[in-house]
């Protein structure tokens, strides 16, 4: 954007409109961007619990082999 085209916008609008919508615009960028970082944690979080639970089977496996008699 070229700052003639803003002082334009800000001439022919009024200053609190063309500062809305600059904001408005700002703030989608930033929810995207929260969007996008809660996915990936939420997929680090379910790969971790994946992993705990299967170490927590290894673990019940080897404890019952462990505890047979022969």
């Amino acid at each position: 954007m070229d700052i003639e085209y803003i002082l334009k916008l800000v001439a022919n609008n009024g200053f609190p409109l063309v500062l809305s919508v600059y904001l408005v615009y700002k703030l989608e960028y930033f929810i995207t961007e929260i969007i996008k970082n809660q996915k990936e944690f939420s997929c680090n979080i379910t790969t971790e619990i994946k992993e705990i639970n299967h170490a927590i089977n290894d673990l019940r496996v080897y404890i019952a082999s462990s505890n047979r008699k022969p």
